[in-house]
């Protein structure tokens, strides 16, 4: 995380400032298995399979499990702004955490006593919980500017993420065993409680050494209701939009290349099967993207950092995943065939070769990272490590057109890993600098709200194209528009004077608070 030699603020020792940063990191570790297990993999199935048992049919089953994935949605957002200001307001985003923390593992832990035929106590459960849990990362979110400080947040939040795959990825992987080894429906049951205990118990360590952020809001007066203030703050943001306008083009760049990222995780599965694809085949994919994701996530969150001596070596070796696993994908359709990749062993062919293009790519960029791309290293911010992978990305959804070999789909998969979490954690720290972290719980809350509403114009659009052209391999090009259109905007952002807007802003608010002239704007106490 931050260089031992960086300067902590004064009252702070290194060690605290270090552990808090861990606690913030570990609830990403802590939540993700919700994402995994809950949403992802294992309850959709035990839903339709057996709490779904006496709908009729499966297609019944679906849709109540997709209406209540809307219904979650909904309350989500339009909790997320008005909530996150009243925590800016009141001095409780650890509060809130707290709260909607409770609400998910404890829903999560009831699922334990769904059974056959169960649907309404599922729905009920699973709605509730992924109310706790998208609300949740609102809050957690928002304490980012507070936890670390503007010179390690792009590490930061990319370590969260590296956290949140390999905790997420490990639960799957022990529930999955919890289900092939024991009878009946128990494995599922128990694989729900796991998510809910691990979920408890590695939250445990924000709650205890991350202070409840402070706040450069005034007290409120007597009589004052926060829910009328928070009202009017939030109306007060949205006239003032044009002072705001950098920050406000940040959020719709966002909403747009989300929208196409969350369009390729969400349909993925359902796109390989249809191009014939087996279930082992794609959660062994899933599983791949949940583990290789890991490492490049960290590599992203160094690019920006001018005080990294790898960067050329870090951009090299993205790069060179970039030309070498379509090569790689490519070429071994035309060697290997569907009968002998489609197998436990096949797999492992298949990973071995992209391993051994990994490590291939590890020599390269360290020979002539330095050599080729020093210059471009060291102009790389945040904005810049955004625009690559959703350059790549792009690539990513063009390569999906002409895919039909299961080594492509694998070799696909890994290159989605290369820049699944590093677009995430480099977003969200730059929306961070962005936001005056006097009012970060407001702006989180609106950035929520982006990325929820992400979920609906993608696979809308992908939907619509699917329809109109009977086949979803051309609906998976109409994906680019999102991250063209949103790599566009993003390109004209400027970050430096958003930044000093955000400082402003919290100048401002402290100035107006005499006996608080001493905090600084991202939250640290001078």
């Amino acid at each position: 995380m931050s260089d031992p030699d960086v300067a902590i603020p004064a009252g702070m020792q290194v060690n605290e400032y270090r552990r808090g940063v861990r606690g913030w990191i570990l609830y990403d570790w802590a939540n993700s298995g919700f994402a995994t297990t809950i949403t992802a993999a294992v309850l959709p199935v035990y839903y339709s399979q057996v709490a779904g048992a006496g709908l009729g049919s499966a297609a019944t089953a679906t849709a109540i499990w997709s209406a209540g994935l809307s219904i979650a949605f909904l309350v989500s957002a339009s909790l997320a702004p008005l909530l996150g200001t009243i925590s800016d307001i009141r001095r409780s985003k650890k509060r809130f955490l707290a709260f909607f923390c409770g609400l998910g593992v404890v829903s999560t832990a009831l699922l334990v006593l769904v059974q056959s035929g169960d649907w309404l106590l599922a729905s009920i459960l699973f709605v509730l919980g992924r109310i706790g849990f998208t609300t949740a990362n609102t809050f957690y979110d928002a304490i980012l500017p507070h936890v670390a400080r503007q010179a390690d947040r792009h590490r930061v939040s990319s370590q969260g993420y590296a956290a949140g795959y390999l905790g997420g990825g490990l639960l799957l992987g022990i529930d999955l065993l919890l289900i092939w080894a024991l009878p009946g429906n128990w494995g599922e049951r128990l694989a729900f409680l796991s998510v809910a205990l691990w979920w408890a118990l590695f939250s445990i360590p924000l709650f205890r050494w991350v202070p409840e952020p402070r706040t450069a809001t005034a007290p409120l007066a007597r009589g004052v209701s926060a829910l009328r203030l928070s009202f009017g703050r939030l109306g007060a943001t949205f006239k003032d939009m044009r002072r705001y306008r950098e920050l406000f083009k940040g959020l719709l760049a966002i909403l747009l290349y989300a929208d196409g990222i969350g369009t390729l995780i969400g349909l993925a599965a359902i796109y390989g099967a249809e191009l014939g694809f087996g279930a082992a085949e794609l959660l062994l994919a899933l599983l791949l993207v949940q583990f290789a994701a890991i490492p490049y996530s960290l590599i992203f969150g160094r690019l920006p950092d001018p005080a990294e001596k790898r960067r050329p070596f870090f951009l090299a070796f993205i790069l060179f995943n970039a030309i070498a696993l379509p090569m790689l994908g490519i070429g071994g359709s035309r060697l290997l065939t569907s009968s002998n990749v489609g197998t436990i062993p096949g797999a492992g062919v298949i990973l071995a070769g992209i391993l051994l293009i990994q490590g291939l790519g590890l020599a390269l960029a360290w020979l002539l990272g330095p050599r080729l791309l020093s210059a471009p290293a060291r102009r790389m911010d945040a904005k810049g490590g955004i625009l690559l992978a959703l350059s790549i990305y792009t690539l990513i959804a063009a390569w999906g057109y002409f895919l039909h070999s299961v080594i492509e789909f694998w070799c696909l998969a890994w290159l989605v890993a290369v820049v699944q979490g590093g677009t995430q954690a480099l977003s969200r720290s730059l929306f961070s600098s962005l936001a005056p972290a006097s009012k970060s719980g407001e702006f989180f809350g609106l950035f929520g709200v982006m990325e929820k509403f992400a979920a609906i114009l993608g696979p809308l659009l992908f939907s619509l194209a699917a329809l109109l052209l009977g086949s979803s391999r051309p609906a998976v090009l109409s994906v680019i528009v999102f991250f063209v259109a949103g790599g566009l905007i993003l390109r004209r952002v400027d970050v430096a004077a958003g930044m000093r807007v955000a400082q402003a802003e919290d100048a401002q608010q402290h100035e107006a608070l005499h006996g608080r002239i001493g905090e600084t704007g991202d939250g640290w106490q001078t």
